[in-house]
């Protein structure tokens, strides 16, 4: 069985996909001995057969997880993978879960052979693409969330959360749970909470950090880095606020031509006070640079997810070595 998810909304289809892990877990393999999670962007189809191949005695199905197959720069394992899948889709004891990111998009084309593994997945049985939410279903979203801590917001509030936050579902479902605990007493979730809790945690934080690392001041960006950790924040959190950050000041190096900040605010659905603070930063790096940094923290990301990395660690190294 061959499983496709994919799509620019990666918190859904990452909780997609630890549900289906979890379940199989929960349902056919309770040590998890069955179960492997490999890095698509350096995978080679020796190391993929040999999990299909191997398995636990006492558990006769596997799930393969491959993340970000598309992000393997060697072409022939795009060709290859086809024809391998091709031979294996029939075998009931393999499920083999593809997740990657948004794809074939505009700006993220397919070069010819990975388009035509992306055609072959898109036609199997199990296939979901997780498309970025609209306004109304980020606002449904939002409402969702906090209902699992017992909680109520308002049109209004949750509004202003998606103005200051926009469609980023990482950080917005860490916004509502900070929130939700602040507070436990109040069911209901009010604006002055919203905008004490949000604006000081995220954008005043995050933009000191990235100032001081775009100066090469060292021991302010880790002294700030520091101050965070003290404040509460996860390592996780803040993995995702550095990946955040950098991912606009991509955007915003890449940004053609000489657009206002309303009008790249309104292009990226940013709110413009972030989109002005990242147009400012994003003249201090260089764009390689930007990519390098990215990717390194999307690295990071599937490695801490894996449980292969000491985040921490990690994350000072990344803002020592800058």
């Amino acid at each position: 069985m061959i499983i496709f998810l994919h799509g620019g909304d990666t918190f859904s289809s990452r909780r997609k996909l630890n549900e289906m892990k979890d379940k199989f877990i929960n349902t056919v393999d309770k040590d998890s001995s069955s179960l492997s999670v490999l890095n698509g962007q350096d995978i080679a189809l020796e190391k993929l057969n040999e999990k299909v191949s191997t398995g636990s005695l006492f558990v006769k199905k596997r799930l393969i997880v491959i993340e970000n197959i598309f992000s393997n720069k060697k072409e022939k394992i795009f060709t290859e993978l086809i024809d391998y899948l091709k031979k294996i889709s029939k075998d009931s004891d393999n499920i083999i879960i593809f997740w990657d990111e948004e794809l074939n998009a505009k700006g993220k084309a397919l070069k010819v052979n990975q388009k035509k593994l992306f055609t072959f997945l898109g036609k199997q049985q199990f296939v979901q693409e997780f498309k970025p939410l609209t306004n109304s279903q980020l606002l449904s979203f939002i409402k969702k969330e906090f209902t699992q801590y017992d909680k109520d917001i308002d049109m209004p509030s949750a509004t202003l959360l998606i103005n200051m936050l926009g469609n980023d579902l990482w950080l917005l479902s860490r916004e509502i749970k900070k929130i939700s605990f602040h507070n436990k007493k109040e069911k209901k979730v009010n604006i002055e909470e919203i905008k004490e809790l949000t604006t000081g945690s995220f954008d005043e934080n995050v933009f000191a950090l990235t100032d001081a690392l775009s100066a090469k001041n060292k021991s302010l960006s880790l002294q700030l880095l520091e101050e965070q950790r003290a404040a509460g924040l996860s390592e996780e959190y803040l993995l995702t606020m550095l990946t955040r950050q950098f991912k606009i000041l991509l955007q915003m190096k890449e940004a053609t031509g000489s657009k206002q900040a309303d009008t790249l605010a309104k292009e990226l659905k940013l709110h413009p006070f972030v989109v002005k603070k990242g147009l400012s930063q994003a003249r201090n790096f260089d764009r390689e640079n930007l990519k390098k940094y990215l990717n390194r923290l999307i690295d990071l990301d599937f490695l801490n997810k894996n449980g292969q990395v000491d985040l921490k660690t990690e994350l000072t190294l990344f803002v020592s070595e800058l």
